[in-house]
């Protein structure tokens, strides 16, 4: 699904790179048909100042429209989102992108069947359009990236580039310092996946998205000026609707006296101790195969009390590799942390696709469970013995 809680890194990044070429094709086509850049909020403050000063307050007027557009694009996408939120939609971010085809297909009717140029009343509504939908874009994955990148404008990319660039070339120097020269290959392999390394190649990847769609924009407004909005527009639907097609599981609290499964097996919230918690793994719709949701940020969720976490995951669940790789990160903090994860409800598929990458051997073989009620007593004895190994600990360091 569409949410800020259950995509992983990779999975925000295609995300954002696939919605930044509609950000340069938009951004030249509106250049192209109406004059003028759409995004450009730091431009148009600038001429909104100049016009203001030169009493030339028509072309103020014009400025203060793109702004105040854009504004209002990204305010309305926060309150579709956040209302969304208090209402426990799940997929809180296809409203806004459907809105914004919406916009991009009345702008490209818009521009079929008014003038050519617009001017007057006309060149105001499409730029107010244009303004009004990348406001809503460049807030929703602001929202979904969880303020890591934008689509839409290119100033904020260059600058956490040259950032990140200095901190990656540092940590290069510092760890190329330590090593010999024939391990100099296994360093930059892992370099490969330092997060400074994945930034900076999300960053760049944006750069050539933008500039893709600008290019792209261009070709296709020249052969096919009256129907070239709708390009964007079958994309952001291909987006809605392989979101709802095949959305992504998310991950909450399990409800320990109105579960039906726990309800069956006659289990009540005072039979656990408090250092166990239980997390299922759901999706929205129940019955539909779906992505495996971002383990790393539902960990930032869990109770800092909690010794031994049990997730009930569904035998829907797809794995594919970066849900491991996501996964087994996750379980490497618990790990640090001295705390357990039992899996529950892993089908033979999903064990295979977790061994192949060695998640499984990472953690206890008992702790890969097939249903609830096995993942909840073991969970009850690995809580047991990590209370007697702490117990021990003392009478060992007084020894």
């Amino acid at each position: 699904m569409l949410s800020a809680r259950a995509y992983s890194f990779r999975q925000k990044s295609r995300l954002a790179i696939s919605l930044s070429w509609i950000g340069g094709y938009t951004n030249i086509i509106a250049f192209l048909a109406l004059g003028t850049v759409a995004t450009h909020v730091t431009g148009s403050v600038t001429h909104l100042g100049q016009s203001v000063a030169m009493l030339n307050y028509e072309r103020a007027a014009f400025f203060a429209l793109l702004v105040f557009s854009f504004t209002a694009g990204a305010a309305l996408s926060g309150l579709m989102t956040e209302s969304a939120r208090r209402r426990g939609w799940r997929s809180k971010y296809m409203l806004p992108i459907t809105l914004e085809a919406l916009l991009l297909a009345l702008l490209s009717i818009h521009l079929k069947y008014r003038a050519t140029p617009p001017t007057g009343l006309q060149l105001y509504e499409a730029l107010g359009l244009i303004s009004l939908a990348m406001g809503l874009q460049n807030a929703t994955i602001t929202r979904i990236s969880g303020s890591v990148v934008r689509t839409t404008h290119l100033t904020g990319i260059c600058t956490d580039f040259g950032l990140e660039g200095v901190q990656f070339l540092f940590w290069w120097r510092d760890k190329l310092a330590k090593v010999r020269r024939e391990r100099a290959g296994r360093l930059l392999k892992v370099s490969r996946r330092h997060p400074s390394a994945l930034r900076l190649l999300l960053l760049m990847c944006i750069l050539v998205s933008f500039g893709f769609g600008a290019v792209a924009g261009t070709i296709i407004y020249t052969r096919w000026a009256p129907i070239s909005m709708l390009f964007p527009v079958v994309f952001l639907m291909s987006l809605v609707y392989g979101d709802w097609r095949k959305p992504i599981a998310d991950i909450r609290e399990l409800d320990l006296l109105n579960d039906p499964e726990l309800r069956v097996q006659g289990i009540i919230s005072k039979l656990l101790p408090p250092g166990i918690v239980l997390y299922r793994a759901t999706c929205i719709r129940a019955a539909t195969p779906h992505r495996a949701p971002n383990f790393q940020l539902w960990l930032d969720r869990v109770a800092d009390h909690a010794q031994v976490v049990v997730l009930a995951v569904s035998p829907l669940t797809k794995f594919d590799a970066n849900a491991v790789l996501d996964l087994e990160a996750a379980v490497n903090r618990l790990h640090g942390k001295e705390r357990k994860l039992i899996l529950s409800g892993i089908s033979t598929h999903q064990f295979k696709a977790l061994d192949a990458l060695g998640v499984a051997r990472m953690m206890d073989v008992n702790n890969l469970c097939p249903d609830l009620e096995f993942a909840i007593a073991r969970a009850i004895a690995v809580h047991e013995q990590m209370a007697r190994r702490r117990m021990r600990a003392p009478i060992m360091l007084s020894a």
